[in-house]
This record gives structure tokens, sequence and C-alpha cells, in this order.
């Protein structure tokens, strides 16, 4: 692995602090939580388990994948940030109307954050790919 330290660094802060707004939703974003069995992000260990499960996931394809070859990797990682990209694009519309839209500031934050964080480890994987580096 050739990637810095501040890059892990900052992985783990954003992974942080997605947990900690995900886990702190206002009192109706707490009934939604409620209401559709989101349990995985009921308590700040949760969503600290469930966030970083979802970008060791993330890091680990990141990582393996450049050894099934480069265009291989950079077809998947391409697509996998594309798809990271139409997440976050469904996230924020998905909160900025409705029930969803009084979840909370912070909420509504973590929620858009995790995409944000899939884009970031997928994208800088592709261009890292495309550079020729190793991911």
């Amino acid at each position: 692995m050739n990637r810095n330290l501040s890059y892990y660094l900052i992985l783990a802060v954003l992974v942080v602090v997605d947990a900690w707004l995900l886990a702190h939703p206002n009192l109706i974003g707490r009934l939604g939580i409620l209401f559709f069995k989101y349990d995985m992000i009921k308590t700040f260990p949760r969503a600290l388990a469930t966030v970083s499960i979802g970008v060791l996931v993330s890091v680990g394809i990141v990582s393996f994948l450049p050894k099934a070859g480069k265009q291989t990797a950079l077809l998947v990682l391409g697509i996998l940030t594309m798809v990271s990209i139409g997440v976050l694009v469904n996230t924020i519309f998905k909160f900025s109307s409705g029930s969803y839209a009084m979840t909370g500031a912070g909420f509504k934050t973590g929620a858009i954050l995790m995409p944000i964080i899939l884009v970031l480890v997928f994208g800088n994987g592709l261009m890292e790919t495309a550079k020729g580096k190793k991911a």
C-alpha cells in the first residue's frame, strides 16, 4: 500500500464524524430509526461499526482490484465511482423534502457524508490506477 498516512487519517476522521452525525438525529429522526428498524445506526458504537465496515470494504476493493489488471480495475472503479455519485445525488434529493427533511441538519449531513466518503475512496482509487500507481 503506497498511500500516505494522511489519507487514512482523513478517512478515519470522516468515518467518526459520519457515525456521530448518524447516531444523533432529532426526535423525528429517532422515531424514523425506530419505525424503520435502522438498528445499525441506533447508537454511536453501532453507527461507527456500520460506517467503518462500509469504508473498510471500499478501501479493500480499491486496494486489491488493481491485481486483476489495470483495464479491469479502471472499469470497475469507474462504475463504482459513478454509482457512488448516483447514491450521493439520490441521498441529497431524498433528504431535501418529505419526512427525511425533518430529521435534523446533523443527521442529514451524516446521511450525505457516507456517499461522499465512498466517492472519495473510489475516485481516489480510480485516479491512482489511471496514473499507474498501485492503489
